[in-house]
């Protein structure tokens, strides 16, 4: 592999640590670029748990990282990460023929083309249905908390999860919470532990009540398209032919529906994007006015993709070393940990023509999933390799919903400008919460 940057190390450098990821948020990865003596640094050394790691960005870090002869997933995630956010035994720390048979046997087809547009069929309701409701009362809307609300219902009942519509949702927050809490250490950690547990609980629940429904021997021999979600995960059978245990289906179930909700934090970046951009909303209304529908406007798509480009969320992804491998002159020994950076990646000024101007112009007419250096949702291939399987849900619900948010005027309060770089995951201040007028 060609060397993008030395590995002459700087004098008195000191890596990067845990601490200052704890303490620095999304702003650790050019931390650590700046510590090694190289802000544009292709590669820099960093310390995770007190153990040496290697930090890359760009094409070619995404082509190295991604390959999973070099890379696996287990034991690669930190602990305190996982336990939350993935849960015991998660599809995310497999590898081989086990990570493909479940990755294929469950989430692609749990995400199917046409399961997809049913529920953005439902979530595109949803919206119209809050704002108007919104118009009707209050005139205010807080848009990452009725985006929980809104993707939450529309999820559990396209799941086939049991539960009355005020159940759902206070479910569809519990697991909002889960994303909400994981990364910040103390008391959100802990409540996002507590969350995560009642939705094990919970999810095992619905698992054993497909199980032990009288019709569930004539359920497993069932075409999958016949299935719903949560039948899909109670019947799923491992590489050697057996069924996963309850708990371990009710957490792949959760791994479908929770980083669905979480798309509310995108949510909430898309209508700050228009509060900043009031061309924008302009142009998607006459989009939308021309197509005669909100649902899959080319324009709407484009402010999806730049909004996942430009805003933080995942900020890095992690895999160990399967063998002694070098990258941008650093060697890396067996085992250690490599992390991509994904917002650095995706904002990289030296792949990127203005990679600090919101642009979705540039994603006009392309196809997104081709680029190679946007990773918002992990690089790779979808079907054999390790970038999200629900990734085109996230791009058509968020599509869908800067459709809805263009449909009216509003002003946004001035405290929805501003979000937290040191807290991850982050969101813009107060939701936001915007002011509709008639």
């Amino acid at each position: 592999m060609t060397t993008t940057s030395s590995a002459t190390r700087p004098s008195g450098h000191t890596s990067a640590g845990t601490l200052d990821l704890l303490r620095a948020g999304y702003r650790f990865m050019d931390e650590a670029r700046a510590r090694w003596g190289d802000p544009a640094a292709r590669a820099a050394p960093v310390r995770i748990l007190g153990r040496r790691a290697l930090l890359i960005r760009g094409t070619d870090a995404v082509r190295f990282f991604y390959d999973t002869t070099r890379f696996r997933r287990r034991g690669a995630m930190p602990w305190f990460i996982k336990a939350p956010l993935f849960g015991a035994g998660a599809v995310h720390g497999l590898d081989d023929e086990t990570h493909r048979h479940r990755k294929q046997g469950f989430f692609l087809t749990a995400t199917t083309p046409d399961r997809v547009d049913a529920l953005v069929d439902v979530v595109d309701r949803g919206w119209s249905r809050a704002l108007h409701d919104a118009l009707d009362s209050t005139r205010r809307i807080n848009v990452y908390r009725t985006a929980i609300d809104v993707y939450g219902l529309a999820l559990l009942r396209w799941a086939g999860v049991t539960g009355t519509d005020d159940e759902l949702v206070a479910r569809a927050r519990r697991l909002a919470g889960i994303v909400d809490g994981f990364g910040v250490p103390a008391l959100p950690w802990l409540r996002a532990m507590a969350y995560r547990r009642d939705c094990d609980a919970w999810f095992t629940e619905q698992i054993d009540r497909v199980r032990s429904a009288p019709d569930w021997p004539e359920c497993e021999r069932h075409n999958p398209a016949d299935l719903s979600i949560v039948e899909l995960a109670a019947a799923h059978r491992d590489e050697h032919g057996q069924l996963l245990d309850a708990g371990t289906a009710a957490v792949e179930l959760q791994n479908v529906v929770r980083p669905t909700i979480a798309v509310c934090r995108f949510a909430a970046f898309a209508a700050l994007a228009l509060a900043e951009h009031p061309e924008l909303v302009g142009r998607v209304r006459a989009e939308t006015a021309e197509r005669g529908t909100t649902v899959g406007g080319p324009l709407a798509r484009a402010v999806a993709h730049e909004v996942r480009r430009v805003y933080p969320f995942v900020p890095m992804l992690p895999a160990k070393a399967r063998c002694p491998l070098h990258f941008g002159g650093h060697r890396i020994r067996r085992g250690q940990r490599v992390l991509i950076d994904i917002l650095g990646t995706n904002n990289d000024p030296a792949e990127w023509d203005r990679p600090d101007v919101f642009d979705p112009d540039r994603f006009v007419g392309v196809a997104a999933g081709e680029i190679e250096n946007f990773v918002p949702q992990g690089g790779g291939t979808r079907d054999r390799g390790h970038r999200c399987p629900g990734e085109g849900i996230t791009v058509n619900l968020l599509a869908v919903t800067v459709a809805q948010l263009a449909q009216h005027d509003w002003t946004m309060n001035s405290r929805g400008h501003r979000f937290p770089t040191g807290r991850m995951p982050t969101r813009p201040v107060g939701g936001p919460t915007l002011r509709l007028v008639r």
